[in-house]
């Protein structure tokens, strides 16, 4: 799997992809509605099955994770959905989350681990098919679900105490991710809307190691998110 040696530049990249995006959407014909927003949270991950290979060293457990959300660097994420006009019911979406998780290991007593994170973090880049109901409360409020799929790209962060020279510390292309959703749409005018969603994704970490080697994982991970978003198009 192809990674980003390492290279911060590469998430920079992945949003200025999505200002392309919202902006091309927002080109689009005068009929279609354009959402774009931001948002804040939390998420936390179910424990998963970790496989290490490396030279002779092998090693593989269930491995709890934490998600310490509202730690350096927060849980963040942004939008840009595009309807296809203001009283559609399906939409399609692009999503990017930073989300993390961190091994919950006892490094200090650990035979194998000095290290082992994904906190700058589990990186989620998805496209989002999504249907809205019918508004509620005088329509301003409007309930919506969705799928999507995309890619992971993690910053992994694995450190070993069999080899202390080849520490891996960079962002890769991972594997491929997942995520159901649902949430609320509050309409506070005609322009801007705060969103409370709820959604679960599934990332598949395949990882390469510096100096040869895998460590391979998948995570499961529930996250709720406040945002605030802005429309446009008639």
């Amino acid at each position: 799997m192809a990674n980003t040696s390492g290279h911060p530049c590469a998430l920079r990249c992945l949003v200025a992809t999505l200002a392309a995006i919202s902006a091309s959407l927002a080109c689009g014909p005068s009929i279609a509605e354009t959402q774009i927003g931001v948002y804040g949270g939390m998420n936390t991950n179910f424990n998963s099955p970790v496989t290490l290979h490396k030279g002779g060293l092998s090693d593989s457990r269930t491995i709890d994770w934490e998600g310490r959300s509202f730690q350096m660097p927060p849980y963040w994420g942004v939008q840009a959905t595009y309807w296809l006009n203001p009283n559609a019911s399906w939409g399609v979406g692009i999503d990017y989350t930073h989300s993390k998780a961190y091994a919950a290991l006892n490094f200090a007593t650990d035979p194998v681990y000095r290290h082992l994170e994904f906190t700058d973090g589990n990186n989620l880049l998805l496209l989002n098919v999504l249907y809205r109901f019918g508004p509620l409360a005088d329509g301003r409020l409007v309930p919506y679900l969705g799928v999507g799929g995309g890619v992971a790209i993690p910053h992994v962060e694995v450190k070993l105490k069999a080899f202390p020279g080849q520490d891996t510390w960079e962002y890769q292309f991972a594997g491929g991710a997942a995520q159901v959703l649902g949430g609320l749409d509050y309409r506070l005018n005609d322009a801007w809307s705060l969103t409370a969603e709820g959604k679960v994704s599934y990332s598949h970490l395949a990882t390469e190691l510096e100096g040869g080697g895998t460590l391979k994982t998948y995570l499961w991970s529930p996250q709720l998110m406040l945002g605030l978003s802005y429309r446009f198009g008639n």
